[in-house]
């Protein structure tokens, strides 16, 4: 008998109590299911369409904290116990172009939040804790069990493994579907499990990896993100680029398009660098450079290649006009220039850091710097004295992050081109990247002579090479003077406050952290207290599957040094608020293979909405309220300049609890309940920790005054944030926290930080023309300045590839996936009316997802998620718009509809990420839900060991 058999009755009577008012059906626009039902709301005539009724409900403030970075204003209106509809910010709107005094722009939310009835209300809600009786990943094995029975049950399992294995073979696991800043999913958990003794520690996201750590080497220590200057400052610019940034969909803060077009207005230049004609290109951009996907280090390169040869004659003379300071590049980056050039400029400081020895311990040697490897063997900067000799570096790289268990696995003694030796021309970057020469020379120029503010995204850097293309782009930023003034940045956006304005919810201390010290080489570091400490106890997040498959056992999936000598196999997942666990990982089926076998993780506890795609490989599942049922408090990302009450509006269906809730039974049964919750609700920890910022602000209303009002916006008073600003005004004073104090350009720290991880760094099999900071002409796997190393399973503009793993002949294309409009990560992939904007069935009309759709079911059959197709490979295909087709890759395969369309390069379908996997391909079927990642690949990246899957994805596709 099937889970939906064996609970529908139960599940339909729980379900009703809380919508009663609304009726089932009529809580999800469009009907009867798969296709075949009647008219929609959507396609009603005016003539029939009903007239709105009166408002009557009650209107309770709040906000959807998902992570798709805006977490916006939402409120909620409600009658009889039921939300009705949601609104957004109903407040005056204030803006710069108006020539308003202030800017004060409502916080409006997109679809998505003022959609959520649409999610709320449906049958599949798990209503009550559940418990895996059969294998993991069987939906039918599911019973229903008390929370008593439940709470007792993984208390007990906690118990016995924290006896075994210790606490450190526990996990909170990566999640962001709650990001609630206020005892949200992730941080009850971890709480938890720190006071149980602590647990195991991940660094980065999944979302922007490369970033990060680069940015920690590249700008500091201190420096989590790359920096983040007040978006109202890019008014003072001449000219906008964003680089790999979608803010039309992916929002990124609320507003943060609505700036960009006011920008715009006020006649500001916006450049977009997307290779996709993303809505931020239709809707904002000046003009789209249309970068084929990852190969934006080879755009940088050529442009700086064109800075440099427009300074300095062949002869290393300098130029009538020069775009370049060599002078300043000396006063702030370290790298660029090797260090001869100092024997030109000595008044200049090697450091700003006395305890640093720049004179033979942290070196650039000769033809090591970054423009000697852009110039190649041209010698122009050796005569003008910059430079000690032309480029030692070598035409070819290998691979590290190889299966040594897999003998099919060929990138162990694969090689791949770096163009060591080739002049980084825009004539040779056109070939790769697909931007003509000719405008890569317009947009050095703009860099060379304009202010320009440079934000980056986080497309460009989800895939095998994701470092070099944050690295060139700070460099380019930095060496045209871009940073710490007025309209000039390099880096992201932030508002006028930090994010969040460190609004926390205590976790606790990490008693076991100090268990990891033995997957870090301390010696390897020649500056030790420059060099980030987030590596030294902790694993990359995109790596967990490793660590559940190989932790404690001195093996790893891809030859990572941290994993091979991790102390402790994880043993206990606890997934609060996340579809990560398997659905937004990569490679989906290699990672359930791993999750179903219970001799790797013993224990792994779901707290969530609905059965997503992850929720169903858990051990138990634990119904978790939704926003609107709870408490809580949020923000955007980086643009923090307001403060969201999500209030509670209505309670929770069924047996659903919020997540502080829910942990608070377990740990009853642990008999920490005290320690835990220390006395205090959700509001009260909310309130200790928003009124004395509600005070130190000058927000002009009490903590119950906020909860009220729903929203304190800060205003124009507050002015900009600028944290390069120090630096640029006296870089003595205002040092950064690297080995230099400068920005690294050349980052020796990064190399030894990797070699640290246990990464053996030398490949005999390449050999250098000269020297590096080791002293040493052996070959590396990782070196010290950007580089331009194309993808695993990319491509470039004129058709070729590297293809070091021979996908190319089974696999012709490249797919590119995305931040999708209708989604926020997997959030809302379930969303009724949503999807009946977006989705078709196998005929190419519009599907509907199952109204009476029951618990039990991760997707519904006949509803398939969009590929976009460029008409060329279209017609090679034979392949229409609407068509259902079965794309595939290495790794698995799944079902689509086709979209047709110019929007996308030739060879490059794209496909939003998100869907739930429904794991047909067990079957031998195709995925219908449409999950990219059954197709993206689970290896790491070459540096930080991050995660891959948005733009490195070999497929085939054909009509199916």
């Amino acid at each position: 008998m099937s889970l939906k058999d064996k609970l529908n009755q139960v599940t339909r009577r729980d379900f009703l109590k809380g919508v009663s008012a609304v009726g089932a059906t009529a809580a999800v626009y469009g009907c009867g299911g798969s296709g075949s039902g009647g008219k929609t709301y959507m396609e009603e005539d005016e003539e029939n369409r009903p007239t709105p009724p009166a408002i009557t409900e009650t209107v309770v403030a709040g906000a959807a904290p998902h992570n798709c970075g805006g977490r916006c204003v939402t409120k909620a209106y409600v009658k009889d116990g039921v939300i009705k509809r949601f609104v957004t910010d109903e407040t005056p709107d204030l803006n710069i172009v108006n020539g308003e005094s202030e800017d004060l722009p409502q916080m409006r939310a997109c679809i998505r939040c003022r959609s959520n009835t649409q999610r709320f209300y449906r049958n599949d809600r798990v209503l009550y804790p559940l418990k895996q009786t059969g294998e993991r990943g069987d939906v039918n094995g599911f019973v229903r069990i008390s929370w008593e029975e439940v709470a007792t049950e993984i208390a007990a399992k906690l118990t016995s493994l924290k006896a075994l294995y210790g606490a450190k073979s526990f996990s909170a696991h990566y999640a962001s579907g709650d990001g609630s800043e206020v005892a949200g999913a992730a941080s009850c958990a971890s709480r938890l499990l720190n006071i149980m003794g602590g647990q195991m520690t991940y660094r980065n996201d999944y979302s922007w990896p490369s970033l990060e750590h680069t940015s920690w080497f590249f700008f500091g220590q201190n420096f989590y993100f790359p920096p983040g200057k007040s978006r109202q400052d890019a008014f003072n610019s001449d000219a906008l680029f964003l680089w790999s940034g979608n803010y039309a969909e992916s929002i990124w803060g609320t507003n943060t398009a609505w700036y960009i077009q006011q920008i715009k207005e006020k006649g500001t230049k916006v450049f977009v660098i997307d290779g996709r004609v993303s809505q931020t290109v239709v809707s904002h951009a000046s003009e789209h450079i249309a970068v084929v996907p990852g190969t934006d280090a080879a755009l940088v390169q050529a442009i700086m290649h064109e800075l440099i040869v427009n300074t300095w004659n062949t002869d290393g003379s300098l130029k009538a006009d020069p775009w370049l300071d060599a002078e300043f590049i000396l006063r702030y980056t370290h790298g660029f220039f090797d260090d001869e050039a100092f024997t030109l400029y000595p008044a200049i400081a090697k450091t700003y850091h006395a305890d640093v020895d720049r004179s033979t311990d942290y070196i650039v040697p000769n033809g090591s710097s970054l423009s000697a490897y852009i110039m190649g063997t041209d010698d122009r900067l050796v005569q003008a004295g910059l430079n000690g000799d032309v480029s030692v570096y070598p035409s070819q790289i290998g691979y590290n992050n190889y299966n040594a268990d897999d003998p099919n696995d060929n990138l162990k003694d694969a090689l791949v081109s770096v163009y060591g030796k080739v002049a980084k021309t825009p004539e040779w970057a056109e070939s790769i990247c697909g931007i003509p020469a000719a405008k890569i020379r317009e947009l050095a120029e703009i860099f060379a002579k304009k202010k320009v503010t440079l934000w980056f995204g986080g497309g460009f850097q989800r895939q095998s090479e994701g470092e070099q293309l944050p690295l060139n782009g700070y460099t380019l930023g930095v060496i045209t003077k871009n940073f710490g003034e007025p309209g000039r940045h390099v880096g992201v956006y932030t508002d006028r406050q930090p994010l969040s304005f460190g609004v926390t919810f205590p976790t606790g201390k990490n008693n076991a952290y100090a268990d990891f010290t033995g997957i870090y080489d301390l010696s390897k570091l020649t500056a030790p207290a420059y060099t980030p400490a987030v590596t030294r106890s902790s694993y990359p997040v995109f790596l967990w599957p490793d660590i559940a498959k190989y932790g404690g056992t001195g093996k790893s999936m891809w030859n990572d040094g941290q994993v091979k000598n991790f102390p402790t196999p994880m043993k206990a997942i606890l997934n609060f608020g996340g579809n990560c666990l398997v659905n937004q990982c990569g490679d989906y089926n290699t990672v359930s293979g791993i999750i179903k076998d219970r001799n790797n993780v013993e224990l792994i506890v779901t707290a969530d909405q609905f059965m997503t795609a992850s929720a169903k490989f858990s051990d138990y599942v634990l119904p978790a309220a939704t926003a609107f049922e709870k408490e809580g408090a949020c923000s955007g990302w980086l643009a923090g300049d307001t403060l969201i009450c999500m209030n509670k509006a209505v309670e929770p269906l069924g047996e659903a609890l919020p997540d502080y809730d829910i942990v608070a039974k377990i740990a009853d049964k642990l008999g920490v309940l005290s320690e835990y919750t220390e006395g205090k609700t959700v509001d009260d920890w909310r309130k200790e920790a928003i009124e004395p910022l509600l005070t130190a602000y000058n927000a002009g209303m009490t903590y119950d005054e906020w909860k009220e009002k729903g929203l304190f916006h800060m205003d124009s008073s507050y002015g900009i944030t600028d944290p390069l600003a120090a630096y640029r005004t006296d870089p003595h004073v205002g040092a950064l926290y690297t080995p230099t104090g400068k920005f690294e350009i050349y980052s020796q720290a990064m190399v030894e930080d990797y070699e640290a991880r246990f990464y053996d760094n030398d490949d005999a099999r390449v050999t250098l023309e000269g020297p590096l900071h080791d002293g040493k002409t052996t070959g590396k796997f990782v070196y010290a300045i950007p580089m331009v190393i194309p993808m695993l399973e990319g491509s470039f503009a004129d058709g070729s590839a590297a293809d070091p793993q021979g996908y190319k002949t089974n696999y012709p294309y490249c797919l590119n996936g995305w931040h999708i409009y209708y989604r926020s990560h997997s959030t809302h992939s379930n969303n009724a009316y949503i999807n009946e904007v977006f989705k078709k069935d196998a005929d190419g009309n519009s599907a509907y997802l199952d109204p009476e759709r029951e618990l039990g079911e991760v997707w519904d059959n006949n509803v398939y998620e969009p590929i976009w197709i460029n008409p060329a490979d279209a017609v090679a295909e034979g392949i229409l718009t609407g068509d259902r087709v079965i794309v595939e890759s290495p790794r698995g395969s799944i079902y689509a509809t086709a979209v047709v369309t110019q929007r996308v390069r030739a060879g490059w379908p794209a496909m939003g990420q998100g869907g739930w996997a429904n794991g047909d391909n067990a079957d031998g079927k195709p995925d219908i839900g449409g999950a990219i990642n059954v197709l993206t690949k689970l290896r790491p990246s070459r540096i930080c060991q991050g995660m891959t899957l948005g733009a490195d994805t070999r497929i085939n596709i054909r009509k199916g």
